[in-house]
């Protein structure tokens, strides 16, 4: 009988504290490590507003040092080409790739987050409102979206 040997958990979550700016919490923990970031992000672009960062476990007394280097984020887009890469590069290179890899979390989240948030205020005004025809149509009206998604599914299966 296998045992399991290592396990990670992830979470991200949003709020919006205003109109423009979205506010990502980022966690990831194991039995090694565990960090996480609040980072703030301008809905429009992507742009990251502001980082914090913290770490609770870690291998080696230069892991702590990787807090500073997420100052680097600041200003960086989670749009556009290779944003990914470039937030590996600044973060993950010279800080930590832990960090790295919540931060990339948060901007995959981005899009999911403001989808949300919309059909929530939709449910507000209307609620009997069609969840998934609301989720298609806000699919359809935000051409910043790189890529098509696999499948959008909200509501009943």
């Amino acid at each position: 009988m296998a045992m399991i040997t290592f396990s990670r958990s992830q979470l991200i979550s949003a709020e919006f504290p205003d109109d423009a700016t979205i506010r990502f919490h980022g966690t990831q923990e194991d039995h090694i490590y565990a960090m996480g970031v609040t980072m703030d992000v301008r809905i429009a672009d992507g742009t990251i507003l502001a980082i914090q960062g913290w770490m609770k476990r870690y291998t080696t007394p230069v892991c702590p040092k990787a807090v500073a280097v997420l100052q680097n984020a600041v200003g960086m887009k989670l749009r556009g080409i290779e944003w990914m890469s470039g937030i590996m590069k600044n973060i993950g290179q010279k800080g930590c790739e832990h960090f790295a890899e919540i931060i990339n979390e948060c901007g995959r989240c981005l899009d999911q987050a403001r989808m949300a948030r919309d059909c929530a205020a939709l449910l507000q005004k209307d609620p009997s409102a069609d969840l998934a025809v609301a989720s298609a149509q806000w699919l359809e009206d935000h051409p910043e979206k790189e890529g098509r998604p696999v499948m959008v599914t909200i509501g009943k299966p």
